[in-house]
């Protein structure tokens, strides 16, 4: 019987078969769990990778006061989905805040910890027992935790250069409730000169800064830690089509609703123009404010995109918006993209552009306030007419109507006769504080 047996095992002429279709079934339940095992570890690791990036994202939006859940949750929504592309479509999300010690208690009023949950079914690609109950229904969490306190309400992006944050003539900066930072190591990346004031809660500077103690309400701190662009995670969608081209409004009473706008963008001869709720692109252009101009509007979130875009408001104009309380811009006042390799042109030269709520986010340009740069008084000719607006004197008065304003910018000026109020009225604002230019000294790390 044994040697008939050897006999038969030895044997190769049919034999083979018939082991392979007893152990085709094992194969294939290893070669299915090989296979996905594999689709589930690829799976988690982007779905770990997503929920750390989105954490991590999502501290820096705790770096200002009064960050509502909602609105994280859309700011962490967006940068899941910039994480995963098409496959966020299959992705729950949930997002909690709260202490350490707290919980998730969404209620606390200084929040520190944002916990962040995605959750996705995945299918098996080849059958095998059990993978749905142990691998199908994948979760993930990620927890970041930011420490320190304080708030910021200015950043100068720039980490080398001299006057990154630069104040000459008898300009004002007035940011009483909050901290003025420059990442600029330079001796001078703070420069108040002149009669320039400079009055914060704070002024810190990562390299050095030159002026008096008349110059500044307290002198500023040197050597500071540099401040990471807070907003870094917000990115704005890029437009397919225009649906305005080279506006002109001029001598007009009008209402402007949210869209693209390509090429420049022109308000002049005396328009008065209400900018109903909504998000304004101006792509590839300018937007330019003059001649006696009023521009008005609450809800609104002005976004600029492409090498040609940027922003002039002449100094006989007037001035008040409020940046949007919902969507992806929520609490940005003013966003322009990080894509361009050359600074634009942002200006504000108005005389009474005294309401101006929300995050005026400029990382790549040079956000400049007035337009008096040689101080005498008069506004400097204007480059594009070589007119000179503001006869009469070229005072600029920015934001102290405003119930907050916050300014990251790569670089920040003040010009002579102008001044910039810094409010930090949080609580008595409709419009949400967005994202990361608040607490002084934070850190943020993820704890999981």
């Amino acid at each position: 019987m044994a040697q008939s047996f050897w006999s038969f095992w030895r044997c190769r002429r049919g034999n083979f078969a018939i082991i392979t279709a007893l152990a085709s079934p094992v194969l294939l339940l290893g070669m299915g769990g090989v296979v996905n095992y594999s689709l589930a570890f690829s799976a988690r690791s982007d779905l770990q990778a997503a929920a750390d990036a989105a954490a991590l994202g999502a501290a820096r939006e705790l770096y200002l006061a009064n960050t509502k859940p909602e609105l994280l949750q859309q700011a962490v929504e967006a940068m899941v989905g910039a994480n995963l592309g098409a496959d966020a479509d299959s992705v729950q999300t949930r997002v909690s805040l709260g202490n350490p010690s707290e919980g998730t208690a969404a209620n606390v009023r200084v929040l520190s910890q944002v916990t962040v949950t995605l959750s996705k079914k995945i299918d098996a690609a080849l059958p095998m027992p059990l993978f749905a109950e142990k691998f199908g229904d994948l979760a993930v969490t990620a927890v970041a935790r930011v420490a320190g306190g304080g708030r910021i309400c200015m950043i100068a992006l720039a980490e080398d250069g001299n006057k990154v944050v630069n104040m000459s003539g008898n300009a004002k900066i007035l940011a009483e409730s909050c901290a003025v930072y420059s990442d600029s190591v330079a001796k001078s990346g703070v420069a108040v000169s002149q009669r320039a004031y400079l009055s914060s809660e704070l002024t810190c500077s990562a390299g050095g800064y030159t002026g008096s103690e008349l110059n500044y309400d307290p002198l500023p701190l040197t050597d500071c830690p540099a401040v990471k662009d807070p907003l870094v995670s917000r990115v704005a969608a890029v437009p397919s089509r225009c649906d305005y081209d080279k506006l002109s409004i001029k001598g007009e009473n009008k209402d402007l609703y949210g869209g693209v706008f390509c090429g420049d963008t022109k308000i002049t001869g005396g328009s008065h123009v209400v900018m109903r709720p909504g998000t304004y692109v101006f792509w590839d252009g300018k937007l330019r404010v003059d001649q006696k101009s009023t521009l008005t509007g609450d809800g609104v979130s002005l976004v600029f995109l492409g090498k040609k875009a940027g922003l002039e408001i002449k100094n006989d104009t007037e001035i008040a918006l409020s940046a949007s309380q919902s969507g992806a811009m929520a609490g940005i006042l003013l966003y322009a993209d990080r894509d361009s390799n050359k600074t634009r042109k942002f200006k504000i030269e108005s005389s009474n552009a005294r309401k101006m709520v929300g995050t005026i986010y400029l990382p790549n340009d040079k956000l400049t306030i007035g337009g008096d740069k040689d101080g005498d008084g008069t506004c400097d000719p204007d480059p594009l007419t070589g007119v000179t607006e503001g006869l009469l004197g070229c005072k600029a008065e920015v934001g102290d109507y405003s119930e907050w304003t916050a300014i990251v910018a790569d670089q920040v000026e003040v010009t002579s006769g102008a001044k910039l109020v810094l409010n930090t009225d949080y609580d008595g604002s409709t419009v949400p504080v967005p994202a990361g230019i608040g607490p002084v000294g934070r850190n943020i790390a993820l704890v999981k």
